[in-house]
């Protein structure tokens, strides 16, 4: 399945809009303007919510956490090493998925075992941040959604992002 998650550019918090294949909003992520902890909430299309994104505070490198209405938890973190590469890992119920990319091309893949989750794809030119998303494993849908928004808190701390605060 394929999905467009749009960043809302007249938005006082990170807040984004996530399409399906045929442009219907089916995902909405709400950040909070007076919060101290930086959180987001995905909510579906009936406004039921499905996780919250909350930054995790003394870290070395940048983590989110990410706490499913079903209760699980998952972790994200930014890897170190190497310098080149974008790396992140997400530790869950599902296991260890790793997140790879391209800072410089916008390009990043979730896998699990070397087996692909999903496909991410930044838009170079758009008035904010859109990515193209492809989901292989349907059952983790809210979760590599909201790896994607992390990701973005991440890659633009400083500007544009409240994971900074």
């Amino acid at each position: 399945m394929k999905y467009l998650i749009k960043q809302k550019i007249f938005s006082l918090t990170d807040s984004f809009e996530i399409e399906d294949e045929t442009g219907q909003v089916v995902i909405t992520a709400k950040g909070k303007f007076f919060s101290i902890s930086s959180s987001q909430t995905l909510y579906d299309q009936r406004g039921n919510e499905l996780l919250k994104i909350k930054r995790k505070y003394l870290t070395l490198l940048p983590a989110c956490k990410l706490l499913c209405a079903d209760g699980s938890e998952w972790l994200i973190r930014k890897c170190f090493w190497p310098f080149w590469t974008s790396r992140f890992t997400i530790t869950g119920p599902a296991g260890e998925l790793e997140i790879n990319g391209n800072l410089w091309q916008h390009e990043y893949k979730i896998s699990r075992n070397g087996t692909p989750l999903a496909a991410i794809s930044k838009a170079w030119f758009s008035w904010s941040d859109t990515y193209g998303v492809e989901i292989f494993e349907p059952s983790l849908t809210a979760q590599l959604l909201a790896s994607v928004i992390v990701i973005d808190r991440i890659q633009h701390s400083g500007r544009n992002s409240n994971l900074d605060d």
